[in-house]
Formats: structure tokens, C-alpha cells, sequence
């Protein structure tokens, strides 16, 4: 064989393994740099690269209504897998992986191990249409195998409901987004997409480098094209670093009439939907996933980077000749001093009037609630036949989770003004984001070490989530609290306000296995038993929230009280570290000033060249995602 037929017979390179081999290069090579100037920074960014997925994951989210669901169908081949209504969607979220038989694992709350399931149990347990059996209660996350072509190349995660980006949802819904390995973001062609969506991007852009965008519904409003572009201006100018994400503008309902039909008919349907587009863009976005998970370490470790270059030209101004600075600095410690008694004083008056004003109003507002749902649960009762009796613990438990996540919102509300108005009077921006963190510790520590109520056999009809949002959401809400922020459409100070709140606020409560299992034993038809024991869960109800929300209350306040001292006192100890390297520097010739800059600008600059260079390996890392042309093959 000649030298010429061996070259032309030596394969190409595979440009998803060079960039891979390229980010992983480039994150040992920016951790190791980044050891030697920060510890900690480079530990941080080591948690990140110890996350390596079995397979790439792709995170599903999109507003109510969107057609998220759907579209999750679509792409797996089987309509009606995941539950689609919005009316029907419990708080449960779905991950689909690949299984080369169908089946269901559901976690109930509280249970360590899954519940074995079949796909036809997805309408009983995933949605309120269906019939659960004695003595269980809703889950909160469900695992789908099953053989669909495209989960053998990724899973796909469906955010729970229909994935609304609400402050009830958009927390665990960025919880999911930290671990993706792609996005796929659901907005439909009925109008460009909304400031929370817009939000929530800003907020995921942070936690992930890629994204591919899912126009739904172009069957349904011939005017898509004018959305799709009005979309990617917003994206342009919200989320510049997505500007050249791809778009897949798509039709489920058109996807499913093609698997109804055959020939020629089924392929123009395929076709038209845009489905087949899409699943080609992930799979080859898979077929990359090696690399773009590299690509998120990358990230991580140019974040630090950028960090330390801004702290680096902060501390420059330390040694600029200026002799009144420290003069000055001093005169701003005395001040603050001297305002921090008058501070303490006001903020823990106004936290003792703002906390019981607004504890008397979410109690008012629980009562109202509840008395509600009793008024509407027994009129129901007296139309019931013997299969709503039989179905009552299930509409019990739908009805108090709703006015769970209804009074979680309300506090949380509560603790945003709340956090605003005293924490404003003492803290400015940057003091109270180091506040904020303080105060939200202090709320883990408080709510992992809450017993829960004590109840008998006979009484244990509900619980009360001692652990915020763990009840409803997971742990993972904790972590991803800071994204409550985002949706809500502030940032700075006072999204640090709201990191509390959403740390603070949440309520979870659902049916015990104990009380379905007491509901079957006593109940068993009789309408008027039935109304006594809607009557002792409601009753019961309320003094296990209204326990919770005397607790909230309370452990607000100790911890808020607690961290204003801690914060005020480093506020002093902050100054007089500012003021002894204002009169070092002072002190200092002209020559050891310009030395120690000098020191400053090169290690500024170093770090500034640290991120570019890896601005560079990332935007090479983004041409593995591929666009709307490159799927037509």
C-alpha cells in the first residue's frame, strides 16, 4: 500500500474528543493555577469535575402551558407518556432514562427506597385523574425506563407540573439545571417569551453552557416566524451568551398524527412537525457530552478566575498616594459605630412589630384557606356516591398540598419584606449579601433539628414539614434557593433578601399513610363518618400549621436578631483592616507603593489572562452544540 492510500485511509479526527481533551487540559491546568493562588476557589471548582453522568442529561423546562409535555412525547415516540394537562400535573417530577422494558420507580416523601410501578400507573400516581392505593400518598419524583431510540443516546428530565417557572417550582427546576448536561428551553408560538422566562434563562446561564430553544404550537398560530425572531432579540439582549443557540420551531400534535399514519402522509407529517430536527440536535449533542460536561468545569474555574482579577484591581486602590484616606475611613468607622447602636435598636423593634403584624395575618389567611376547603370537601360529600367516598383521601391530600405551596408563597412574601425592611436599616448591599448567608445557615441548623409534632396512631392523619421545602420539593430547593431571586425579577441585596425568604418560608404537609390506612378502617361508605373525619384532618390541619408558623416566626427572628450582631461586629473589623492598610500604604515611600501595585497589576493581569484563554477553549467547546441547519442531515 502506498504512503498516499494510507493517508487518505487514516480517519478523521473527532472534533467532539479533541475539545474534550482540550477542556479537560484546560480545567486541570486552570485548577492547578488557580491552587496556587486561592485553596478554596480551586476546591470548589474540583466538586465540579467530580460530577461525571453515566450518560448526558437533558432538562426540560418551560412555562404553564407551554406544551413542555407534549413535546417530551414527541420526542420519545409515545403520546400520553407523560402526564400533559396542567390541570391534572402533580408536584411530581418525571426523569426518563433508557430501559429495554417499560417501567416506573416513585418516590414517596420520606422513602428512602422506590415504589415498583408500571407505565399504566403513570394517570394513578402522576396526575389526580387517577386512583391511588390504600394507604399511599402522591409521590414527588418518578424514574421512567423505557426504549425509546432517543434515551439510548441521554435522559431527559421533565420539571415538575408542567415545569411553570413560579416560585413554587423554579427552584428545583434550577436544581435540575446545575447537573445538565443541555437545556432545552419550551416557549410556544402564541407570544415571545415572558420576563419570568427571560429571567430564568439569565439565572441557568450561569449553571449551564448550553441551551437549545423549542418553539411549540407552530401548527396552532401561523405567525411563529415573527415569534421566533422577537424571541431571539429578547435572548439577544437578556442572554447574549445564547445568541447563537439553535431554534427548533416544532408541532407535537403533528409529530403524533405522523405516528397514526403511514407512507408518504406520515413521512410530509414528520417532517412538518420538526420533531425529527430536534432529536437529531441531541443526539449529536450527546454524542458530545463528554466534552460539554469538561466544558462546565471550564466554566467554573474562569468564573473563579474573573473573581479574583475584579478583587485584585479592588486592592490597587489601597496604595494609591493618597494620604486623606485614611483620615477618611476612620471618620466613616466612628459614624458607624456610633449609628450601629441606634441601628440595632430600630431593626429589633422593627422586627418584633413586623414579625407578629405578619403572623397574625398568614394565620388569618390559613384560617380562611382551610375553612374553605372544609365548606367545599362537605359539599361535596353530601353528592358523593360510593366511589368519590372511596376516592375522598386523595382530593383530601390535593386540596391541603394546594394550600401548602398557596400559604408557602404567602410567607414567603412575608419574609421578603420582612428581610427588606429591617435588614435595609442596618446593612448596605454588600453587607447585607454577607448577612443573607449567615441568616441562611442559621434557618438549615434550625429547621434539620425540628422534631415534628407528636401525634397517636389514631391522630397521625398529616404531617407538617419540619425541613421547609424538603416536604415539597426535596433538599435540593436549600441549595438552589438564590434562584427564587432571579424569577422574581430582582437581584443584588435584595435577592439576597429573598434567598432567606425562600429558605424560611416553605410548608409541606400531606396525608400519612396512617390516615388512609384509619380512613379505610372507619369510614368504608358511611357519608356522615366521612364528614367527622374531613373534619378532624381539617382540624387537625390547622394546629400542625399554625405550630409551623408560629416556629417560622420564630426561628426568624432568633436567627435575624443573632446575625445582626455577628454582621455589625465585622463591619467594625472590616474598617480597622481597611485602615491599617490605608496608613501602611501612607507610611510607605513612593517606590515600596509603586512596588506593591505594581505586585497587584501583574497578578490582575495574570488572572485576566487566565480567563481569556479560557473564554477561548469555551467558545470552541459551543461549536459542538450544533444549529437549526446542521440538524436537517
Amino acid at each position: 500500500m502506498s504512503v498516499e492510500t494510507e493517508t487518505k485511509a487514516k480517519p478523521k479526527p473527532n472534533p467532539a474528543a479533541q475539545i474534550h481533551k482540550l477542556c479537560v487540559k484546560a480545567a486541570k491546568a486552570g485548577t492547578a493555577s488557580l491552587r496556587s493562588v486561592d485553596a478554596k476557589a480551586a476546591a470548589e471548582v474540583d466538586d465540579v469535575a467530580r460530577w461525571q453522568p453515566d450518560r448526558p442529561v437533558a432538562v426540560v423546562v418551560g412555562e404553564t402551558k407551554r406544551g413542555k409535555s407534549s413535546l417530551v412525547n414527541a420526542m420519545l415516540g409515545t403520546p400520553g407518556l407523560s402526564p400533559v394537562d396542567a390541570a391534572v400535573a402533580t408536584t411530581a417530577y418525571l426523569e426518563f432514562s433508557h430501559a429495554e422494558e417499560a417501567s416506573v420507580r416513585a418516590w414517596q416523601p420520606g422513602a428512602a427506597d422506590p415504589m415498583l410501578l408500571g407505565v399504566g400507573d403513570l394517570r394513578n400516581w402522576a396526575t389526580r385523574l387517577g386512583t391511588m392505593p390504600d394507604g399511599m400518598v402522591p409521590p414527588r419524583r418518578m424514574l421512567v425506563g423505557h426504549p425509546a431510540p432517543l434515551l439510548k443516546h441521554l435522559s431527559i428530565v421533565d420539571t415538575p407540573g408542567t415545569g411553570g417557572l413560579d416560585p413554587d417550582h423554579a427552584q428545583i427546576a434550577l436544581e435540575a439545571v446545575s447537573r445538565a448536561t443541555c437545556l432545552i428551553m419550551v416557549t410556544d408560538a402564541s407570544s415571545p417569551m415572558a420576563k419570568t422566562e427571560l429571567d430564568f434563562l439569565s439565572e441557568a446561564s450561569k449553571r449551564v453552557n448550553f441551551v437549545v430553544f423549542a418553539l411549540t404550537k407552530t401548527d396552532t398560530y401561523p405567525g411563529w416566524r415573527t415569534v421566533l425572531e422577537e424571541n431571539r432579540a429578547l435572548i439577544e439582549a437578556h442572554a447574549p451568551r445564547f445568541r447563537h443557540a439553535p431554534h427548533f420551531p416544532v408541532s407535537a400534535m403533528l409529530a403524533e398524527h405522523a405516528l397514526a399514519s403511514a407512507g408518504p402522509t406520515r413521512q410530509a407529517l414528520a417532517k412538518e412537525s420538526g420533531v425529527g430536527k430536534l432529536q437529531r440536535s441531541l443526539v449529536r449533542i450527546a454524542t458530545a457530552g463528554k466534552a460539554l460536561v469538561a466544558a462546565n468545569v471550564v466554566r467554573a474555574a474562569r468564573t473563579e478566575f474573573a473573581r479574583l482579577a475584579a478583587s485584585a484591581q479592588a486592592d490597587m486602590k489601597a496604595y494609591d498616594p493618597d494620604p486623606a484616606s485614611a483620615a477618611r475611613l476612620k471618620e466613616e468607622k466612628k459614624q458607624a459605630l456610633t449609628a450601629k447602636r441606634s441601628e440595632t435598636k430600630k431593626a429589633n423593634l422593627a422586627l418584633r412589630v413586623e414579625t407578629q403584624r405578619a403572623k397574625i395575618e398568614v394565620q388569618g389567611r390559613l384560617r380562611a384557606h382551610l375553612q374553605q376547603l372544609e365548606e367545599a370537601l362537605l359539599d361535596e360529600l353530601e353528592k358523593a356516591n360510593k366511589s368519590s367516598l372511596e376516592s375522598l383521601p386523595q382530593r383530601v391530600d390535593i386540596g391541603l398540598q394546594s394550600i401548602a405551596a398557596r400559604l408557602s408563597h404567602e410567607l414567603h412574601q412575608r419574609f421578603v419584606l420582612l428581610a427588606e425592611r429591617v435588614l435595609r436599616q442596618v446593612f448596605n448591599d454588600d453587607e447585607l449579601r454577607q448577612a443573607t448567608n449567615s441568616i441562611s445557615a442559621g434557618l438549615r441548623a434550625a429547621a434539620s433539628g425540628r422534631a415534628r409534632r407528636d401525634a397517636n396512631a389514631d391522630s397521625a392523619l398529616l404531617v407538617a414539614s419540619s425541613a421547609g421545602m424538603a416536604m415539597m420539593a426535596g433538599r435540593g430547593v436549600m441549595g438552589a434557593a438564590s434562584g427564587g431571586a432571579a424569577l422574581l425579577g430582582v437581584s443584588g441585596a435584595l435577592g439576597a433578601a429573598i434567598s432567606v425568604a425562600a429558605m424560611a418560608s416553605g410548608i409541606g404537609i400531606a396525608v400519612a399513610a396512617g390516615g388512609f390506612v384509619l380512613y379505610r378502617r372507619k369510614i368504608q361508605g358511611d357519608r356522615q363518618a366521612a364528614k367527622q373525619w374531613v373534619q378532624r384532618v381539617i382540624a387537625e390541619a390547622r394546629a400542625n400549621l399554625n405550630e409551623e408558623i408560629g416556629f417560622r416566626f420564630t426561628e426568624v427572628e432568633f436567627v435575624f436578631n443573632s446575625t445582626l450582631d455577628d454582621a455589625l461586629e465585622r463591619r467594625g473589623a472590616e474598617y480597622d483592616a481597611r485602615i491599617q492598610a490605608a496608613e501602611s500604604a501612607a507610611k510607605a515611600d513612593q517606590a515600596a507603593r509603586a512596588k506593591k501595585k505594581d505586585a497587584l497589576k501583574q497578578r490582575r493581569d495574570s488572572m485576566v489572562q487566565k480567563v481569556k484563554q479560557l473564554d477561548e477553549v469555551l467558545a470552541k467547546a459551543r461549536t459542538l452544540v450544533p444549529g437549526e441547519e446542521e440538524s436537517d442531515g
